[in-house]
């Protein structure tokens, strides 16, 4: 009587893990897509800069108005501002103000009506060709104003974002107002010799007829 021995089969795994790997690679690629969709989405591109600085020289309670970003008509972007950052440093009490020039820009003035015909809170504020960014700063006090490059945080179409932007940085000195007075200054005294016609400009008026009336005799 001959007797065979029952096998049982090992089952093979490779459709399973075939399986799993296919899994882990759809995985990897969507965290790779989701990732890059993410930073597109958080990086626009970035905003003009330079090296430059301002300077400028104001009196206490009067407005200096520093551009600090300007751009020409051929920008060809629009952006939906949300805050503008500025970095002060002063050793005393100042007041900085950012603001939105439509069609105009300027550098350093304590009269912005002609360049900017119209400024404006740059919270929602559109920016495009031509515009610039302006701050307004005052002092209640003599003081020396450090002002670093400007950030702008702003929408563009889907993609938002900060960047830096503008000027290096500007440093304003703000010094008390006093009225300036003309003193009257005497006349110098004539180093050189008499002036001509000062001895008869001192002679007595009598004495000249006399020498008149005896040239005539003569």
């Amino acid at each position: 009587m001959s007797s065979s021995s029952l096998e049982v089969p090992r089952r093979s795994q490779p459709a399973k893990r075939s399986k799993m790997w296919r899994i882990a690679a759809i995985v990897g690629a969507v965290i790779l897509v989701v990732g890059w969709v993410v930073w597109f989405l958080r990086t626009p591109d970035d905003l003009p800069t330079t090296d430059r600085t301002a300077e400028a020289k104001g009196v206490v309670g009067q407005e200096v108005y520093v551009g600090m970003l300007a751009v020409g008509d051929d920008f060809g972007r629009t952006l939906t501002i949300s805050e503008v950052a500025v970095d002060v440093e002063a050793d005393g009490d100042v007041e900085v103000t950012p603001q939105v020039c439509h069609d105009g820009s300027l550098s350093v003035t304590t009269d912005a009506s002609g360049w900017c015909p119209e400024l404006v809170d740059p919270e929602d504020a559109e920016f495009s060709d031509g515009d610039s960014i302006v701050l307004v700063v005052s002092a209640d006090q003599p003081a020396t104003v450090e002002i670093g490059r400007i950030e702008i945080s702003f929408r563009e179409g889907i993609r938002s974002g900060t960047k830096e932007a503008g000027l290096e940085g500007a440093t304003l000195s703000f010094a008390d107002h006093t009225p300036g007075t003309v003193e009257e200054t005497p006349e110098p005294d004539d180093e050189t010799g008499d002036r001509p016609g000062d001895d008869e400009q001192d002679e007595p008026k009598d004495e000249k007829k006399k020498k008149d009336r005896q040239g005539e005799n003569a």
